[in-house]
């Protein structure tokens, strides 16, 4: 199986917000400088006809320049934040290509105009597996698509996070994506995995709207679904990797 990321692009999009960010900012300090610099000068115009302008053209320069320092402050922290990779999809990619061949790929880490966030999708002659996955510690429980979690104390409580309808949100989006680019037929799937394993976290599911797994178990929980039967040619199969994967 091909494990890959499009990790090259995301870097090169972050260093080219970085980029534009110091140009942004440096040009927004230049701005308030003389912004500044005209409210400093000594009023010897107040009394002229044309001080109503200087005075508005100094003020719209001092707030354009604060504005645009704060815009290029927010880009060059948008791209700080903006990952790279996602350590969690290179282990459940790593462990999954232990059990698929390259009729089989694995793209994670897909952040994408069209897509949004996801974490991986794996493509293959089934079709196409949205995943899902979270390292989270404790004793969880699914039934369709609601979420519980043990506190402390032992009692049942909502999750506060739902990975089954995040994980929904991602396969309308892949489907949408791939509909848009010709290609409404294609099964799309999806399953949550959990790269921690018993005792650390246990799971529990009940008629799961997503199949939900131990990264451990993911093999066997996907046999009786996406994993049934082939549904796509080897053509098809590189055609999704390559939209999903282009830059």
């Amino acid at each position: 199986m091909e494990n890959v990321a499009p990790s090259g692009a995301l870097a090169r999009r972050s260093r080219q917000w970085l980029q534009l960010a110091f140009l942004i900012v440096t040009g927004g300090v230049f701005i308030a400088v003389i912004g500044l610099a005209l409210f400093a000068i000594p009023l010897a115009v107040e009394g002229n006809r044309i001080f109503g302008f200087y005075n508005f053209l100094r003020t719209v320069l001092l707030i354009v320049g604060v504005l645009l320092g704060l815009a290029g402050a927010g880009l060059a922290v948008r791209a700080y934040l903006t990952r790279v990779d996602n350590d969690l999809a290179q282990i459940t990619g790593q462990h999954l290509s232990r059990h698929f061949d390259d009729n089989f790929w694995f793209v994670r880490n897909i952040n994408k105009k069209g897509l949004g966030y996801i974490d991986a999708v794996m493509v293959g002659p089934p079709g196409a597996l949205v995943f899902r996955i979270v390292d989270n510690q404790g004793v969880f429980a699914n039934e369709r698509g609601n979420w519980l979690t043990q506190n402390r104390s032992g009692e049942w409580v909502p999750w506060k996070l739902n990975p089954t309808e995040e994980d929904i949100v991602d396969i309308k989006a892949l489907r949408e994506y791939l509909r848009l680019h010709g290609m409404p037929d294609v099964p799309v799937y999806g399953i949550v995995v959990f790269v921690r394993e018993e005792p650390i976290t246990r799971i529990m599911t009940k008629e799961p709207a997503i199949p939900a797994a131990h990264l451990s178990r993911v093999v066997d929980v996907l046999r009786d679904n996406y994993l049934a039967r082939d549904r796509i040619d080897q053509a098809t199969v590189r055609r999704i990797v390559d939209l999903i994967y282009e830059h």
